[in-house]
């Protein structure tokens, strides 16, 4: 089992915020890195210098998709989930891909449940909120503690395609029962303290 680190990197991990972000920003690292290869592996293989099956070898995505990804903290005693962690977690992973710098993504840039998870509000644009909704409902799939599994983001999927509707209402519960929107909102986003 492999547990993306979030003690380490330009994040204060004394602060659940910056655990959160550092979370996100080592899932990003992973994104990133596979991109690269991909990249590289493409081009390599149209001058005939990879074959087709060396081509589509990505170590930085094939430990990704193994990976545990600690997106909250739950309280042990109270069982409460930590949201400025997932608020922190959401932000520097939207943050990401946001190429606006609106504090959002398009529903292309979240994926192929990117349709799905705009419902909750529907906008054309994923917040942080309405991707922590998403990160929680991935969760609540086998064990709730804050961390989703390969096997949980996988069975999220198939419930996304099997029975969207029912994905849609669970969001929209998550996103209220919460009231991520008005968190959203007030939420500052952690800053780097190591470069």
């Amino acid at each position: 089992m492999l547990l993306i680190n979030n003690l380490f990197g330009e994040y204060d991990a004394d602060t659940s915020e910056g655990r959160g972000a550092n979370a996100a920003a080592n899932v990003i690292k992973y994104i990133r890195e596979g991109k690269k290869i991909a990249e590289k592996n493409s081009t390599k293989f149209l001058k005939g210098e990879l074959s087709p099956e060396n081509a589509i070898k990505n170590s930085a995505l094939e430990i990704l998709a193994k990976s545990y990804i600690p997106y909250t903290e739950i309280n042990e005693e109270t069982g409460k989930m930590d949201l400025e962690y997932g608020l922190a977690f959401a932000s520097i992973y939207i943050n990401s891909l946001d190429t606006d710098n609106d504090g959002a993504i398009t529903v292309g840039e979240a994926g192929p449940c990117g349709n799905l998870i705009d419902q909750i509000n529907p906008n054309g644009k994923i917040t942080k909120g309405k991707f922590l909704a998403w990160l929680i409902f991935q969760d609540c799939i086998d064990v709730y503690n804050g961390v989703i599994s390969p096997d949980e983001a996988g069975k999220a999927m198939l419930w996304a395609i099997n029975d969207p509707k029912f994905v849609v209402e669970k969001l929209k519960e998550i996103y209220n029962k919460l009231n991520l929107k008005e968190k959203e909102e007030e939420f500052k986003v952690p800053e780097p303290v190591n470069s």
